[in-house]
């Protein structure tokens, strides 16, 4: 009885399109990318991370790569969003753009992909550390965002 309850529950999973957080099955011809650009910062490791974690080869060189992606602008800029009866800041809000060219070196065809994420940050100005600290955090929010979305697209690229 116990297994059949077992089998039961999984199938139901199955069916109902559950899917590990985080996974995104890319299309075959994107197994094998060489990513560049921004190397030095974290969003270009963490986005080699994931593309591993989905099953993605990354590799060193250019050449060994039928798929290349350039991350060719990367910005998350400050702005304004609100000030108290003071002229003190209230709100902060944060914008994040990342810009990729993807390459297929088999058929010369290039895709520009341009992604965009926004964050809202509460400005406490008796409690400046934590501020920082949640700025800090909605950063590194706002670039998972970034990477997740560029990774959507990459799996909708071959539709278009």
């Amino acid at each position: 009885m116990r297994h059949l309850i077992l089998v039961l529950s999984l199938t139901l999973i199955a069916s109902c399109g559950w899917h590990l957080r985080g996974v995104t099955s890319l299309p075959e011809g994107y197994r094998i990318i060489h990513l560049s650009g921004y190397e030095k910062t974290e969003l270009h490791s963490n986005l080699i991370d994931q593309l591993e974690f989905n099953g993605v080869l990354v590799t060193a060189s250019a050449a060994d790569a039928p798929v290349l992606i350039r991350i060719t602008d990367y910005l998350v800029e400050k702005r304004t969003l609100s000030v108290n009866s003071l002229g003190q800041v209230s709100e902060y809000e944060l914008n994040g753009y990342l810009t990729a060219k993807v390459e297929k070196q088999l058929d010369g065809t290039t895709h520009e992909i341009s992604v965009q994420a926004r964050r809202t940050l509460q400005n406490d100005v008796n409690n400046v550390v934590a501020t920082q600290q949640e700025e800090q955090t909605l950063r590194q929010d706002l670039d998972s965002d970034l990477r997740t979305r560029l990774l959507r697209r990459l799996q909708n690229l071959d539709d278009q």
